[in-house]
């Protein structure tokens, strides 16, 4: 999925809404039509956003990671023994030896591999043995996703945003104090860019 200005600010947009309208969206970033569907078309194909209506999307917290299918395969075989060489993970992922090694001096760096020892291969060679660290178990049975957060000066716009719009922050203390604070986090985040620019 490619990136842009327009994608990122509508991820962040429906990551704080959860569900968003493609109108409701152009409308409070001040989008044209063109890039809102572009945006809406980028996020749907990186699995960000799902259409739920006609204009109408959820976001997905969960996407799965691109281009990780040789990874998922690496990570079933190293479960099927409890010690395992690079080549017979390389064997069971149909993957190659050297990807496999690749993979595996990230993984030990990382904590999810240790070394087992070594084992005796045809004619006078050996090769290293491997096994998961109790980490790497743990890794192993996570389902390979990643979380999307949105950041925390769009949420608090947001979250302001509704407060005011809805007429809430005007009701209680309770309410007033919480726009406050999203004012706070608004004003520090702005001043901290003004401060580095």
């Amino acid at each position: 999925m490619m990136k842009s200005a327009s994608t990122e600010m509508v991820k962040n947009f429906a990551a704080a809404n959860g569900i968003v309208k493609k109108k409701e969206a152009r409308e409070s970033l001040g989008l044209s039509s063109d890039q809102t569907k572009y945006a809406f078309d980028n996020l749907v194909k990186g699995g960000y956003l799902r259409r739920i209506d006609h204009g109408l999307y959820q976001f997905c917290e969960l996407v799965q990671k691109p281009g990780i299918e040789g990874v998922d395969k690496i990570w079933r075989a190293m479960q099927i023994s409890t010690t395992f060489s690079a080549a017979e993970i390389a064997r069971l992922a149909s993957s190659s030896t050297a990807y496999v090694y690749k993979r595996f001096r990230q993984y030990r760096a990382d904590g999810y591999l240790k070394e087992a020892g070594v084992k005796r291969t045809y004619g006078s060679g050996q090769e290293k043995l491997w096994r998961l660290t109790l980490k790497g178990k743990n890794k192993a049975q996570a389902p390979n996703v990643e979380a999307f957060e949105p950041d925390p000066l769009v949420m608090a716009t947001v979250n302001l945003n509704r407060l005011i719009c809805s007429g809430l922050a005007f009701r209680s203390k309770d309410t007033a104090t919480q726009a406050l604070e999203h004012l706070d986090i608004i004003k520090k985040g702005l001043s901290y860019i003004l401060e580095e620019g």
